[in-house]
């Protein structure tokens, strides 16, 4: 068992800093899913996210809660071409109850799979100077950590599409992302991620570049699903605030369907921060 020092979800935060790594939009909004823009050619984004998971019993487990920290960098390689990093630090808590040998307590943390992308924008048509619709696709790799209780026992390929559509004070983001799985162990089975979202600028009412930011309303639907049956399916509320090169942003999942195909614990909710900055 882990000494409470592993206790503290900061900690996990201490020790990612530094650490530039998956997708995240040029523009704020949405939390939770993609977006269909790219860079500029050597402009970027760097995000750090933190994510905190709530689950209930299942099967041995009594009590699981598990801190995310997730480092992103987006690079713009061309004008439509951008290269994604992504890393996550992870500390995992977790209540046991056996009739062998009672109640046990073990927190582990280490760094999950890297993810490493390229996002093509194929299509762009601009209607207006608020107004866009923007297609692109998604392709890499899932990269094992080789951390035991946080990696995966493959090198998996990535392969996405995602829809943007943007009118003056509206936006509308779709992805659908497909991750096969080469090879047995702790995910061993495909996995697809479906994300609808909805992005309403809610200040101010009319653009204008003196007011020096923004502020968002997020409602979105972010699906999971495995091919060994498991689906959960999240509504996600959230609040973008936006400045010219810095955003902030906070959203809860709520799981609105949870089919597992084991008995592990069902999540009770995810809470998700963000800090972003452009350049």
């Amino acid at each position: 068992m882990v000494g409470s020092r592993l206790r503290k979800p900061w900690r996990v935060i201490h020790a990612l800093i530094g650490i530039s790594a998956v997708s995240c939009p040029l523009v704020a909004g949405p939390i939770n899913s993609d977006v269909a823009f790219t860079p500029r050619e050597g402009g970027g984004v760097l995000r750090l996210q933190y994510t905190y998971e709530e689950a209930g019993a299942g099967g041995a487990v009594r009590h699981k809660n598990q801190s995310t920290v997730r480092g992103v960098l987006v690079y713009g390689l061309r004008q439509n071409l951008a290269l994604i990093l992504s890393a996550p630090y992870v500390n995992r808590q977790v209540d046991r109850f056996d009739k062998r040998f009672g109640r046990t307590e073990e927190a582990h943390d280490g760094v999950g799979d890297i993810t490493l992308l390229l996002k093509y924008r194929f299509y762009q048509k601009d209607l207006g100077p608020m107004s866009t619709v923007r297609l692109a696709a998604l392709g890499g790799l899932n990269v094992r950590s080789g951390d035991m209780e946080f990696s995966s026992d493959s090198y998996d390929p990535i392969v996405g599409a995602v829809f943007t559509w943007r009118h003056d004070r509206n936006k509308f983001d779709a992805d659908l992302i497909y991750q096969f799985n080469t090879a047995g162990g702790q995910a061993g089975h495909d996995t697809l991620r479906y994300d609808l979202a909805y992005s309403r600028r809610i200040y101010p009412a009319t653009y204008d570049d003196s007011t020096g930011y923004e502020i968002l309303a997020v409602a979105e639907l972010n699906g999971r699903y495995k091919t060994d049956g498991s689906h959960t399916i999240y509504l996600a509320p959230g609040v973008v605030l936006l400045s010219e090169q810095w955003s902030l942003e906070m959203s809860i999942q709520l799981p609105a369907l949870q089919n597992l195909a084991g008995d592990g614990p069902e999540t009770r909710y995810r809470l998700v921060t963000g800090l972003r900055y452009r350049w």
